[in-house]
């Protein structure tokens, strides 16, 4: 999963901006689509009163934005709690914003894949019907020209991506990582895995720790309380594979289960 750069976040910023602007509504969030197509997360919000909505990660076809991004065109229920035809898998994150009627709209070029879902909202019930996404329309494709236009630059900007080492042989230097009492081994294999190991926490503070995007994914699943079969779906892997991607990060993060990997990679600011 790749994290959006900050200029495509500043796009996505302003676009917010213009349509509550526009709209008169006094809520609002958004989130660009991962790589991946699966799922996108919520980064950018004005008028919320809490942060249970902040940094959710929404599913393709799960809730409201959900199957916006599965369907692409605007979804609307105008009494959120009682709606029909969506699942409430994030009720317990928009319950703390007393949220009723709220509009989810893709971000997407004629043509092209969402690449963002833009939601408005209000804490009453109103009919938004097709007029709100009519009088939208402007802002949509203006966002979303812009979220591309600064794609486009931030992936030509990058350095070309090393081959993906394939999974047989990361789980074969995950386990050689594991079974060496080499100090220096154990960096060398460390180092050919895409990191350094945190070790202590004293340890840490004099080396920087990395993991790989993959890792990342993984550790990042096992944060949200998913299982190793989980996040085996999310990412299109076998449960084996996330298995060793995750004892990899573990040896890494110098940590001995899922839960003290997500907790030390966020304090490393690697989530």
């Amino acid at each position: 999963m790749q994290r959006p750069t900050p200029d495509v976040t500043a796009v996505l910023n302003r676009g917010l901006g213009e349509a509550l602007r526009r709209t008169g509504l006094p809520i609002g969030f958004a989130g660009l689509v991962n790589p991946d197509r699966r799922s996108f997360v919520i980064s950018a919000s004005r008028g919320l009163q809490t942060s249970s909505l902040v940094n959710l990660t929404v599913r393709s076809g799960e809730g409201l934005g959900g199957r916006t991004l599965a369907a692409a065109r605007p979804t609307a229920v105008s009494d959120y709690a009682s709606a029909r035809g969506i699942t409430k898998r994030y009720h317990r994150e928009v319950s703390p914003e007393g949220l009723v009627s709220v509009i989810s709209l893709p971000i997407a070029l004629p043509g092209s894949p969402v690449s963002a879902v833009l939601y408005l909202a209000e804490r009453r019930r109103t009919d938004f019907g097709s007029v709100l996404a009519d009088r939208l329309r402007p802002v949509v494709a203006e966002l979303a020209r812009e979220i591309h236009i600064e794609s486009e630059v931030a992936r030509r900007a990058a350095p070309a991506a090393a081959p993906a080492m394939a999974p047989e042989l990361y789980a074969e230097l995950v386990d050689l990582m594991g079974t060496t009492t080499d100090p220096r081994a154990r960096e060398r294999l460390a180092a050919l895995l895409g990191g350094t190991r945190a070790g202590t926490d004293d340890e840490a503070a004099g080396g920087e720790v990395r993991l790989t995007p993959r890792e990342r994914d993984v550790v990042r699943g096992a944060g949200e309380g998913l299982s190793n079969a989980a996040v085996a779906h999310r990412l299109g892997l076998t449960e084996q594979t996330v298995k060793s991607y995750m004892k990899g990060a573990m040896a890494k993060l110098g940590v001995a289960n899922r839960v003290q990997a997500a907790n030390v990679a966020r304090r490393h600011g690697l989530l």
